[in-house]
């Protein structure tokens, strides 16, 4: 450890008071040289977490396009809110046209359309979509997919509106079901019936026997 090397080197020093006295600063800076070594290059600290890349995002800043420059502004809105980390690339600026060429090589451009039109969209060198595309990735919950990056949450899967909440009278013929309630319960002995009671059957005559 620190401590350890720095104790070494001081009890060196006081044994050797020649040393100490022959080279009094290179002794003194070697040891702070120790100690900055031991500190920097220590074992056991965590490696720090790597940058995520930079989403690059094509713009035009002079574009004349209301609807443009709406869906620029709705993207790095969006971003931010996110955290995203993004790097915004002004097309019409003066000296990008190296940017502006490497767009339009690698974008996609709609029907009608001489080249690819801003904003556009990459990770790195690769090629994400332009608005249309963000915009149902966005929708869809799938943003990060759209932008080749890991999730930070896990995508939210919407239920079914039936699964939330179940009948009151479903859920107690669940619960009888399962502790073994019969199916009907049994009459109440002296309880009335619905059932029409039988016509009574007047009793047969008889005649009577002679008696000798």
């Amino acid at each position: 450890t620190v401590q350890e090397i720095f104790l070494f080197f001081s009890v060196l020093l006081c044994t050797q008071p020649s040393l100490h006295t022959a080279y009094p600063c290179q002794s003194v800076c070697y040891l702070h040289t120790v100690s900055i070594t031991q500190v920097t290059m220590g074992e056991g600290e965590p490696a720090p977490a790597a940058t995520p890349p930079a989403i690059k995002i094509f713009i035009s800043g002079n574009s004349g396009s209301k609807e443009i420059s709406n869906a620029q502004h709705r993207i790095t809105m969006i971003l931010k809110s996110l955290g995203i980390v993004m790097e915004v690339v002004d097309i019409s600026a003066p000296g990008v046209e190296e940017q502006r060429d490497f767009m339009r090589a690698g974008a996609k451009k709609k029907e009608g359309q001489r080249f690819a039109l801003p904003p556009q969209l990459f990770n790195g060198e690769k090629y994400c979509g332009d608005y249309d595309d963000f915009d149902v990735a966005n929708e869809d919950d799938e943003l990060e997919e759209f932008l080749c990056l890991p999730r930070k949450t896990p995508k939210a899967v919407p239920g079914k509106p039936e699964d939330e909440t179940k009948p009151e009278a479903e859920n107690a013929e669940k619960v009888a079901a399962a502790e073994g309630a019969p199916a009907e319960a049994a009459p109440v002995e002296g309880a009335p019936t619905d059932a029409t009671p039988a016509e009574a059957v007047p009793p047969e005559e008889t005649s009577a026997e002679p008696t000798s």
